[in-house]
């Protein structure tokens, strides 16, 4: 999620923990992440390629799942981004009254672009990992590895967060951890584990279901999180 605010948003600001300046882990209680969302660890010397080809997943994803989405700034009328070194989106912030595309994605909503009414909002932290330059914009260091947080609080994109966290497990494997305060089996949609032997029933419509849906060859999706739950 963007580390400075985000105009009309300003609920999803993640506040910068003392944690990171004195070494110490993360953690997604206090200061670190505000409200609903999820994380991850990426490690610095990450697959390149590998990336790319989660890349492509999110691409397809973005292209056959019906979620409305806008550049990671949120702003209406730009374009979800999804390319071999970048991928970034957000949900539609509807109450910033400047429709031109920024095809470059590169700033907010101006201020005096806001027609009021937060409800129409359905932006929050922005899902954005951008490696053009090398090092990831967005983005924390700490041992060794890239912490990414994305605040969704729960709005229609957040769907479309966790498909990409999917994604980007299956091709970079041990490269990657997350978390999330949403539960596997519920939030994600995976179901509860049924009999002995048995693949438990997806949630209708979760993010697990859609995911082997459109990739069916990767049927059972095993669980992606390290952590999850509201103490996660």
């Amino acid at each position: 999620t963007s580390m400075s605010a985000m105009p009309g948003v300003r609920h999803c600001v993640v506040r910068v923990s003392t944690a990171l300046a004195t070494n110490k882990t993360p953690t997604l209680r206090g200061e670190m992440q505000v409200g609903y969302g999820h994380w991850m660890y990426l490690d610095k010397d990450f697959n390149r390629a590998a990336f790319a080809a989660a890349a492509e997943d999110v691409r397809t994803l973005i292209r056959r799942v019906e979620i409305s989405l806008a550049g990671p700034w949120g702003k209406p009328n730009t374009l979800p981004i999804a390319e071999h070194d970048r991928i970034g989106f957000n949900g539609i912030d509807r109450t910033c009254a400047c429709s031109g595309y920024d095809l470059q994605n590169t700033a907010p909503c101006p201020p005096d672009c806001y027609s009021g009414g937060a409800y129409l909002n359905e932006a929050c932290g922005s899902f954005r990992m951008d490696f053009r330059s090398g090092t990831p914009l967005e983005s924390m260091y700490h041992s060794n590895a890239w912490w990414f947080d994305f605040t969704t609080r729960r709005r229609p994109y957040d769907k479309m967060v966790m498909l990409a966290m999917i994604a980007l497990k299956h091709h970079l494997g041990n490269s990657v951890e997350m978390g999330s305060k949403g539960r596997w089996d519920i939030e994600w949609g995976a179901g509860y584990d049924g009999l002995l032997g048995r693949q438990a029933q997806r949630r209708p419509k979760g993010a697990v279901e859609i995911y082997e849906h459109v990739f069916p060859e990767r049927a059972p999706v095993q669980n992606v999180l390290s952590k999850e739950g509201e103490g996660a």
